[in-house]
């Protein structure tokens, strides 16, 4: 059985080095990109929103105020009418808050039909809960 010398030694623990430090710096950069303001304003603003819309009666009328959100789309190249967008069919909510990413978010609130307006010049979207009709 042959021995460690000290040069293997020192060549092992060089390479666990560069092994960590190259994970570490891996985990790092991922970490910094999870946490970019516009993935975290997306996801924010699709939860609050469907946790609106789970918690709406029919006949009941909503306004968000949403001003930095849609500021932060607008800087992203994202149009304000085209940031917020629900999905009927599939009970989602998708938020686009730039150009490259989106979150959808879906709400379980079967029971109603959810019409939503955002105008270009106020800084809220508007929701009207309404009874679904049986077709």
């Amino acid at each position: 059985m042959k021995m460690n010398t000290k040069a293997e030694i020192l060549h092992e623990n060089v390479i666990f080095i560069i092994l960590n430090v190259v994970f570490f710096s891996v985990m790092l950069v991922f970490i910094y990109l999870q946490s970019s303001s516009v993935h975290l304003m997306e996801e924010e603003t699709a939860k609050q929103v469907t946790l609106l819309i789970d918690a709406a009666k029919p006949g009941t009328d909503i306004s968000i105020y949403l001003k930095d959100f849609f500021k932060e789309a607008e800087e992203n190249g994202v149009e304000r009418v085209r940031s917020i967008e629900i999905d009927k069919e599939k009970n989602l909510v998708v938020v686009r808050g730039s150009d490259k990413s989106f979150y959808e978010y879906g709400y379980f609130n079967d029971g109603v039909y959810v019409g939503y307006n955002i105008k270009e010049d106020e800084d809220y979207l508007f929701l009207v809960i309404k009874e679904k009709k049986n077709e």
